[in-house]
């Protein structure tokens, strides 16, 4: 039986990228300042043709983390980089924090990173047509908002350019996933017990900030904005509440929202004593799969908590998952 540790190690990438510190987006941040987005690329040394890509997007809350993985306490972005032995490529993007850039920005960085990755796919032994994504906690959300909202042009965002290429991958894993904000939203103001974070893999967040991130990442901050207010406004639904459009935000960045048959094969995992995401969140986003006739397959164990793994025999579950996929 697989109990997560209460002091989690670091988990550092094990091999140094082949293409390291890439540039591939120029963006704005909130305050006005440019920013270079960049990503590294694990690839075996040797390898000359184009192969499978898995594109890793790591968590933190939206609100911490870097893709550097020198810092991170979860187990996957160190596994899947083994995974170059055996010919897949292995992509870890920075994207725009929340602290730097509200919602929606940080899902366009994502797509944009799908979209450089085909454009400069002969450059890098990419095979384009063979990209999955995973991602752990708010790297979920990222993860499933790239593999689910494709041909959405409401939320595509233009970041990087490369607009003729299309950011549909062709399969996703998603670890203890925020997929309906609105709910997450929901049930973070009416808990009676604040978060605590200490010792989870986003303790770096602070657990002041633990209970209102659903507001921060949508910018609604401010006097006399809560939490508990903005969740009154969803209750409520009122559309001509001047608040409203932070709610329609939180849909439109909701994994979701997106479900269709169109989407493509994706597996979710959930632990059952994860303290931050909500296990009726990875629920939530099964149900709404199946019963829109999607690849959907789900995995909980109950005695997960929030990373830095849900034990190897799920963990290794996923990069099968992906691997036979690509």
């Amino acid at each position: 039986m697989y109990i997560p540790p209460k002091v989690k190690p670091l988990c550092p990438p094990e091999k140094p990228p082949r293409f390291e510190d890439v540039p591939y987006a120029q963006v704005t941040l909130d305050d006005g300042s440019p920013y270079t987005l960049r990503l590294d690329i694990y690839q075996d040394p040797a390898q000359s043709r184009p192969g499978p890509c898995i594109v890793y997007f790591f968590g933190g809350g939206w609100m911490w983390g870097e893709y550097k993985q020198k810092t991170q306490k979860a187990v996957y972005c160190r596994d899947l980089v083994r995974l170059t032995d055996q010919g897949f490529t292995v992509v870890c993007p920075d994207y725009r924090l929340a602290s730097q850039a509200i919602f929606p920005a940080c899902i366009h960085d994502c797509k944009g990173v799908i979209r450089f990755l085909k454009a400069n796919a002969a450059r890098f032994n990419i095979d384009p047509e063979r990209i999955g994504v995973l991602g752990n906690s708010a790297g979920g959300h990222l993860a499933a908002m790239v593999a689910m909202s494709a041909g959405h042009p409401e939320i595509e965002g233009d970041v990087g350019g490369n607009l003729d290429q299309s950011s549909a991958v062709k399969a996703a894993c998603l670890f203890y996933c925020p997929a309906d904000l609105e709910q997450a939203l929901l049930t973070n103001a009416a808990q009676s017990q604040a978060k605590d974070l200490t010792g989870t893999e986003i303790e770096n967040v602070g657990n002041d900030k633990a209970d209102i991130i659903p507001a921060l990442i949508v910018g609604y901050t401010g006097p006399g904005r809560t939490i508990q207010k903005l969740a009154q406004v969803a209750q409520r639904g009122d559309r001509s509440d001047p608040d409203w459009p932070f709610i329609e935000l939180t849909r439109l960045c909701s994994p979701v929202t997106y479900a269709s048959a169109d989407c493509p094969p994706i597996a979710i995992f959930h632990g059952g004593r994860d303290p931050i995401v909500d296990i009726q969140q990875s629920e939530i986003l099964y149900r709404a799969l199946v019963a829109a006739g999607a690849d959907a397959t789900y995995l909980s164990y109950s005695y997960g908590g929030h990373g830095p793994s849900l034990g190897p025999e799920l963990d290794q579950f996923a990069y099968r998952f992906l691997t036979e996929r690509l």
